[in-house]
């Protein structure tokens, strides 16, 4: 019995650092496993990462807790194309708006070139996701965590 307890006490203060849900329709995925071990290996395109989004783009306060889709890397191709259709590679990642969801005008971010080293561009699967297209590239070094979908 005392076996059970223990366990499920650690289970319990486990689960919680290891496990998020997002709420957002940002992406496709909702629940997703959580790994720390980001400084130890690169972060691959098609991955999910874990960052801290400074909100002042959005809305006054604090940083966010932001998960996105890694859409291209250090070393990839990003090209913007009819200033608004993002491709990596040759592969195309989305479009960006000229307005947010809110009606608020966005700027587009706009790199036609080689990613630079350290640096990632991150993208969400919703039209309307808040991501690199307007914000930029996310540093490497600002990932928390990687993030592996559960569903």
């Amino acid at each position: 019995m005392l076996f059970a307890v223990t366990l499920t006490a650690l289970g319990g203060m486990y689960i919680p650092e290891r496990v998020m849900v997002t709420l957002t329709p940002s992406l496709d995925k909702r629940v997703f496993l959580l790994s720390n071990d980001v400084r130890l290996r690169d972060i691959k395109r098609g991955e999910y990462v874990v960052f801290m989004l400074s909100t002042t783009h959005i809305q006054d306060g604090e940083p966010l807790k932001t998960t996105k889709k890694v859409g291209c890397v250090s070393g990839d191709s990003l090209s913007v194309k009819w200033k608004k259709h993002y491709y990596c590679n040759g592969t195309y990642l989305g479009y960006a708006k000229d307005k947010s969801i809110k009606g608020n005008p966005v700027e587009n971010f706009i790199h036609n070139g080689i990613i630079p080293e350290g640096m990632l561009f991150v993208i969400g699967d919703h039209p309307d996701s808040y991501d690199s297209k307007y914000f930029g590239f996310l540093r490497k070094e600002n990932v928390k965590a990687i993030a592996y979908p559960i569903f």
